[in-house]
């Protein structure tokens, strides 16, 4: 059994983890407005997606709380697959129709799969009722 300074511990590392990764794929999605050409900042709409992808998991989830399926969750978890295959198909639109540089598009696509595995793994870490933060479920 872990004591509760372990226990912090292990918190903290979490956190640090999750923000230090998040901060790498902002730093992509930077790259992806202002390296290939300047001041072109179609590439930051996916910002959007990212917090718009959490919110229906957690309405579901704060709802119905408990383990078990039903189809408020089944429809959440289809409206949140649709919003991150959306961040993936937006800069692969903008690149398609020449508004944003094929490398713009590549950078934020990095920046798309470091994110939401961050997200997914922040979501899907042990989720202790006595930890300060917790899981998002």
């Amino acid at each position: 059994m872990l004591n509760a300074n372990d226990e912090n511990l292990k918190i903290t590392t979490a956190l640090i983890i999750c923000a230090f990764m998040t901060c790498i794929g902002m730093t992509f999605l930077i790259l992806a407005c202002a390296v290939p050409q300047p001041k072109i900042f179609y590439p930051f709409f996916v910002l959007l997606f990212y917090v718009l992808s959490v919110i229906p998991i957690v309405l579901a989830k704060r709802l119905n709380p408990g383990s078990e399926t039903n189809p408020k969750t089944e429809f959440a978890l289809f409206i949140t697959s649709g919003m991150v295959l959306s961040a993936f198909a937006l800069p692969i639109v903008l690149a398609h129709t020449a508004v944003i540089s094929w490398l713009a598009c590549i950078l934020t696509l990095v920046s798309n799969v470091i994110n939401y595995l961050t997200i997914f793994g922040y979501v899907m870490r042990e989720n202790e009722f006595d930890a300060p933060y917790g899981g998002m479920f």
